[in-house]
């Protein structure tokens, strides 16, 4: 069990000022967190992992690469909007 001198330390390191209370409250919740942490140290875990069942997985995206011509299509897009302007869709202001 940790005593209230090493709370007393911990909150001076942490930079906390603590009350006697919140000293004996303290100790009993960090007592309680490392007996939790001995209880996880004690599992015994497999000693050869059977592999992560990613590693047979496949990108089966397409490369990022362009497939046709900058501005190929602009002039048939532009066609179909309401307006434009010098290239550009043209669109209310919304802004002031």
């Amino acid at each position: 069990m940790i005593g209230p001198d090493d709370v007393k330390k911990l909150a001076t390191l942490s930079r906390l000022a603590l009350t006697e209370e919140e000293v004996a409250k303290l100790q009993v919740e960090i007592s309680s967190i490392l007996a939790y942490i001995d209880t996880i140290q004690k599992v015994e875990l497999p000693s050869q992992t059977s592999g992560s069942v990613y590693l047979d997985i496949e990108n089966v995206m397409r490369e990022d690469v362009p497939t046709h011509e900058a501005g190929e299509h602009t002039d048939a897009l532009l066609a179909q909007a309401p307006r434009s302007e010098k290239g550009y869709l043209k669109v209310k202001k919304i802004l002031g």
